[in-house]
């Protein structure tokens, strides 16, 4: 699985599984439980590729600093759990990303990072993580923009022109011609 199947939906746990489209908005299925259910327009949708940390230098992307998680919970550093004491979590995120920006990133954001890779550790492609941005930012040697992959717009739902109907005001009224009376 890579990150641009992987979303995120506001007002929802947990991260979920991009399987399809609809008229408004997208089907996924809850990573963990299965559970399927459908996007709403009203709903805000972050796939994973897109999100980045907020750095002093600028901006990090999502999967660098997961690259950087397996690596330390591999060198046997033990990630915070999401109950775990603000300070261990600052100071967990000062290994993983030493400039990440102390004003903008909250530890509410480096709590839901850490939930978020014990969900998608064991699921992730990790040998293509980071490869489908890498083919999409810069430029060839010959100059020419490589071509892009879809990543947003497969992703993000699609927009549909509705029109509201014109109130009829309930029953319609049967006009008729008046008669003259007396005739």
């Amino acid at each position: 699985m890579e990150l641009k199947d992987i979303v995120s939906v506001s007002g929802v746990q947990g991260l979920h599984k991009i399987i399809g489209r609809n008229k408004t908005g997208l089907i996924v299925e809850t990573i963990g439980t299965g559970k399927k259910f459908a996007t709403t327009l009203q709903q805000r949708v972050s796939v994973l590729a897109d999100i980045a940390m907020f750095t002093d230098e600028g901006e990090t992307k999502l999967w660098e600093v997961l690259k950087n998680l397996k690596a330390l919970e591999e060198s046997g550093k033990h990630i915070p759990a999401a109950n775990a004491d603000n300070d261990a979590v600052k100071t967990y995120m000062e290994a993983v990303l030493p400039a990440y920006d102390r004003e903008r990133v909250y530890t509410s954001d480096m709590k839901k990072l850490f939930t978020w890779y014990g969900i998608i550790k064991d699921l992730l492609d990790w040998e293509k993580l980071g490869q489908e941005s890498d083919e999409t930012e810069g430029e060839t040697a010959t100059g020419d923009k490589p071509a892009e992959k879809n990543v947003s717009k497969s992703a993000a739902p699609k927009k549909v022109k509705t029109s509201t109907p014109k109130p009829t005001g309930g029953v319609k009224a049967k006009t008729t011609t008046p008669r003259k009376m007396g005739s």
